[in-house]
C-alpha cells in the first residue's frame, strides 16, 4: 500500500477518534452537569478546545453565508466563508466565494492560491494552472503557488519539463518548503502518478 494513503488513513483515523472522544466527553459532561441550573451550565463552545471548529457546521455555514450576502462589497466576509468551505473540502462552493473575494480584492494572492488549489482538487487542472500563474504574476516566488503549479503540471498535461522548472524555482527560493522533497520524488518517477 502506498505510504501517502497510509498516512492519510492514519490522520483521518486520529481525527475520527478525537471527534468521538470529544463528543462522548461532552455528552458525559452534560449528563453530569444536567442537575445544575441552566445559568450555571458552561456554553457549548466552552467544551471544545480552543481553535476547534464548531460541531454545528451547518449553522456556522449559514451564519457566514448570511454575513457575506448581507455585505456584498466586503471581501473579508466572502473570504471567511470561502476559507470555511475550503476547510470542509467543499471545493465547488469555495470556488464561488473565492471568485467573489477576488472580484472585490483582485490582488489577494492567498485567496487566489486557495482558488487554484480548489480547482486542483476538482481535477480542473487547466484552471488551476491559470490561477497559480495569476498568483505568480502578483507574487513571483510564492511557494504555495509554485508547489501547486508543479503538481498541476504533472497531473494535468503531464508536462514534466514545466513541472521541473516550477520545482527548480521553488527549490532555489525555498529549499526548506515542506513539498520540495515530494516534488523531487514525483519528478524522478518514470511516469507521473495519476
Amino acid at each position: 500500500m502506498r505510504r501517502d494513503l497510509l498516512v492519510t488513513a492514519l490522520i483521518f483515523g486520529i481525527i475520527g477518534f478525537a471527534s468521538a472522544y470529544l463528543y462522548f466527553n461532552q455528552t458525559a459532561n452534560r449528563s453530569l452537569l444536567g442537575s445544575l441550573p441552566e445559568e450555571l451550565l458552561p456554553e457549548e463552545s466552552s467544551l471544545l478546545p480552543e481553535g476547534h471548529p464548531p460541531f454545528d457546521v451547518a449553522q456556522r455555514w449559514q451564519e457566514l453565508r448570511e454575513q457575506a450576502e448581507a455585505s456584498p462589497e466586503d471581501s473579508r466576509a466572502a473570504l471567511e466563508l470561502a476559507n470555511f468551505l475550503y476547510d470542509l473540502e467543499r471545493w465547488d462552493d469555495a470556488v464561488f466565494w473565492y471568485r467573489r473575494t477576488l472580484e472585490l480584492d483582485p490582488r489577494n494572492t492567498d485567496a487566489r492560491t486557495d482558488l487554484a488549489t480548489c480547482y486542483y482538487n476538482l481535477e480542473r487542472f487547466d484552471e488551476a494552472m491559470a490561477a497559480y500563474r495569476g498568483v505568480l504574476e502578483l507574487e513571483r516566488n510564492k511557494p504555495q503557488a509554485l508547489y501547486g503549479l508543479a503538481l498541476a503540471q504533472l497531473r494535468g498535461p503531464q508536462d514534466k519539463a514545466a513541472a521541473r522548472r516550477s520545482y527548480q524555482q521553488l527549490r532555489r527560493n525555498y529549499p526548506d518548503f515542506p513539498g520540495v522533497e515530494h516534488l523531487e520524488q514525483l519528478l524522478q518517477q518514470e511516469s507521473p502518478r495519476r
